[in-house]
């Protein structure tokens, strides 16, 4: 069984082994994933045990605030009851980056 510090040194030796942008980039980002998710499950613990406010590990500190986080809006259905287009949306939709999507193909 390897451990997490094992699995991290596994890691960075595949990324430098790699030659290949491409690949380089679909290995970072399923590190990115996996790394993401272990961060809102701590997350979540530390605010399900600690609750709001400020509290210290260690060495670090992090602040909890619990926010009521509210759903999506249905533009479809929006549009529709005002009467907007999508050509009037598009007055008001700010530019944005591309993102790129690496699939894996294995």
């Amino acid at each position: 069984m390897t451990t997490e510090i094992q699995a991290t040194i596994q890691a960075l030796a595949t990324i430098e082994s790699l030659t290949n942008d491409i690949d380089t980039l679909a290995v970072l980002d399923r590190q990115v994933k996996d790394l993401t998710a272990k961060s809102k499950k701590i997350k979540d613990s530390i605010a399900n045990q600690y609750g709001e406010g400020k509290h210290r590990g260690e060495k670090y500190g992090v602040s909890v605030t619990i926010a009521n986080v509210k759903g999506s809006v249905d533009y479809e259905a929006l549009c529709k009851q005002y009467g907007n287009t999508e050509e009037k949306l598009n007055e008001f939709r700010k530019e944005s980056i591309s993102r790129i999507t690496v699939t894996s193909t294995i």
